[in-house]
C-alpha cells in the first residue's frame, strides 16, 4: 500500500504542468528564409566575350529567388565601400556603355557592352571589376528595397562574413 500511495505522489510532480509569467519574445528572424551572397571579380575582354560566368557553387535557387547585383566604385569619405545597383551606364568619349548581368538557377554572367569598340575604354574599366551579386528569397523579393545592397542583406539574415568571395 505504501508503494502505490508513493507512485500516486511522485506521479503527481511529474504531471503537473509549469505556469508562469509568458517570456520576453524572441529576436526578429526571416522566417528561415536566408539569402545569399557572391562577391567575385571579372575581367572583360575580347578573348570572354566581354562576359564573366559564375555558379552558385551548389546553391541553386529556389523558386521565384531573384538575384540582384551590385559593383563596387570606389570608396566614401570614411573609406566605405561605394556599391552601385547593376545595371549600371556611364559615357566615355562620347560613347555609352553599361555593365549588366543575368543569371539562372546555377549561376550567373556579368557582361560589360556598349555602342562602342570595348578594347578602347580604359584598363581600370575593363579588369579587376569587383561585383556582389545577392540571391534574394522568392517569399522576401516584395519586402526589400532591391536597389540597396544593405537593406537586401539585413531582410535576408546575411552579414558580411557570409559573403562567398569567387576571386
Amino acid at each position: 500500500m505504501k508503494k502505490l500511495f508513493f507512485a500516486l505522489i511522485a506521479g503527481t510532480f511529474f504531471l503537473q504542468a509549469c505556469e508562469g509569467p509568458v517570456g520576453p519574445p524572441g529576436p526578429a528572424g526571416t522566417d528561415g528564409l536566408r539569402g545569399q551572397v557572391h562577391e567575385v571579380q571579372a575581367t572583360f575582354n575580347a578573348a570572354n566575350k566581354y562576359g564573366a560566368d559564375f555558379d552558385f557553387k551548389g546553391k541553386a535557387l529556389g523558386e521565384g529567388d531573384k538575384v540582384v547585383g551590385f559593383i563596387l566604385e570606389g570608396e566614401d569619405n570614411q573609406g566605405n565601400d561605394n556599391w552601385e545597383p547593376l545595371p549600371q551606364t556611364f559615357f566615355d568619349k562620347g560613347n555609352t556603355f553599361v555593365y549588366t548581368f543575368n543569371f539562372s538557377i546555377t549561376g550567373f554572367t556579368i557582361f560589360l557592352d556598349g555602342n562602342a569598340d570595348l578594347g578602347t575604354l580604359a584598363s581600370d574599366k575593363r579588369t579587376n571589376r569587383i561585383f556582389r551579386m545577392l540571391v534574394v528569397p522568392g517569399k522576401l523579393v516584395n519586402k526589400v528595397n532591391l536597389k540597396d545592397m544593405k537593406d537586401i542583406m539585413a531582410k535576408t539574415g546575411v552579414q558580411e562574413s557570409d559573403i562567398n568571395v569567387i576571386f
